[in-house]
């Protein structure tokens, strides 16, 4: 896999990136997970929101469930077959670059949870489109929807809280 080091890969990424295996995928998706965790619980604690951070304590649970599911077919090895065509695989957009800082303002981490989660729920879909395996196929479908979860709260937090606001 071409890709830079792991502190870009927490920043974001600037460029696309092309996976030679789904072995790389996997860890690739699983450090995503990881990542979101991270911020998600870093906010949670940075934040004086009572109600806001239990929310995000419970969304990092989530994308622990994620990665523990990721890190479940990575492990079965039936799955090198699961993906048809994966030598080669490429994100066709690249990775936004999104500084975090657990003091970072209300309104920019949402943005941030947005374009992350959206992020997600494309890597997930295209995922869906390689997959040959059908256990494989619903795995990164369900992802996808529960990233898509996250972004549409992330929006509506948006769209309640900040731009009524502005």
């Amino acid at each position: 896999m071409t890709r830079p080091g792991r502190a870009a890969i927490i920043r974001g990424m600037p460029t696309p990136l092309t996976f030679g295996s789904l072995e790389e995928i996997l860890d690739f998706a699983i450090a995503r997970e990881r990542q979101a965790q991270e911020i998600y619980m870093a906010f949670a604690r940075a934040t004086t929101r009572q109600s806001f951070s239990r929310l995000l304590a419970t969304m990092a649970d989530m994308e622990k469930e994620h990665e523990r599911q990721l890190s479940e077919l990575k492990g079965k090895r039936a799955w090198a077959p699961a993906l048809s065509g994966a030598g080669g695989f490429s994100v066709e957009e690249p990775f936004k670059q999104i500084d975090f800082s657990p003091d970072m303002e209300y309104g920019d981490f949402l943005v941030l949870v947005i374009q992350k989660e959206t992020e997600a729920e494309r890597l997930y879909l295209r995922l869906e489109t390689l997959a040959s395996a059908a256990e494989a196929r619903r795995l990164f479908r369900h992802l996808a929807g529960e990233e898509k979860k996250h972004r549409d709260w992330a929006q509506e937090r948006y769209d309640s809280d900040v731009r009524r606001d502005n």
